[in-house]
This record gives C-alpha cells, sequence and structure tokens, in this order.
C-alpha cells in the first residue's frame, strides 16, 4: 500500500483531501478569471484605449457572476478558521480603503493633491487585503 492510500484510508482525511482540491480548483478558477480580464484590457488598451461597448459588458457580466457564484461556493466549501481569516482580511482592507481614500478624498478638495487614483486604491487595497490573509495564515 502506498503513502498516500495510508494517509487518506479513513474518511475525514478523504474528505479533507477532497476539500484541499476543490479549493484549489476553485483558486485557479479565480486565477484564470483574473488572467482572462487582465490580458483582454492590455490586449485592448494598446491597440486602440478603449474597450468596444459589448466586450466591456462581457467583462463585468464574467466578472460580477464569476465573483458571485465563486464566492458563494468559496464560502459554502471552507471551514470556520478559514472564514474568520478572509473575514479579518477584508475587514483590515475595507477599513485601510475607508481612511485612504476618505483623507486623499479631503485632501484633493483642499487642493494639496491631486484626484484620487481609484486604480492605485484598488490596487493598494488589494495588496493590504492579501498581506493581512498571509498575516493570519503565518500567525493564526
Amino acid at each position: 500500500m502506498s503513502r498516500e492510500a495510508i494517509q487518506t484510508d479513513r474518511p475525514g482525511e478523504r474528505a479533507e483531501v477532497s476539500r484541499r482540491n476543490r479549493f484549489w480548483g476553485l483558486m485557479a478558477g479565480f486565477m484564470l478569471l483574473g488572467g482572462v480580464a487582465g490580458a483582454t484590457m492590455v490586449v485592448m488598451e494598446r491597440n486602440s484605449g478603449s474597450l468596444p461597448a459589448m466586450l466591456a459588458i462581457g467583462l463585468v457580466v464574467l466578472l460580477t457572476l464569476g465573483v458571485l457564484a465563486g464566492g458563494w461556493w468559496f464560502l459554502r466549501d471552507i471551514d470556520e478558521v478559514e472564514r474568520r481569516d478572509n473575514y479579518i482580511a477584508c475587514t483590515v482592507a475595507l477599513n485601510f480603503y475607508l481612511v485612504v481614500y476618505a483623507n486623499w478624498y479631503f485632501l484633493w478638495k483642499g487642493a494639496v493633491v491631486r484626484e484620487p487614483d481609484h486604480e492605485i486604491l484598488f490596487l493598494a487595497t488589494m495588496i493590504v487585503m492579501a498581506g493581512a490573509y498571509s498575516w493570519k495564515k503565518i500567525r493564526p
């Protein structure tokens, strides 16, 4: 009997392997969705600088359905520890966004800084969320 077969002999261990495979399959799907949307944007912006309306609508529908369905599937399939780590990371990121955007906006209205750049804010928020999630994974 192989070592892997011995490790997955019990029902709980088989369920954990199955859950882990579903989790990483979902993560791969999210990465693929993001890659397709990103690659489409890069190609379109380099060629014409804007997106055709139908392509923009298609990307919006794809992104919205992908996030809603994937989020539902993800939350249905994870355990309470993973759920807690995700909630904490999202809370940290939302608070970061609230503080940074509000401060940048008020400083812009006071003519101290330039208008808030939403792409910078989005990327910074995603980086903060990934950092908070990683921190929770490293230091439970």
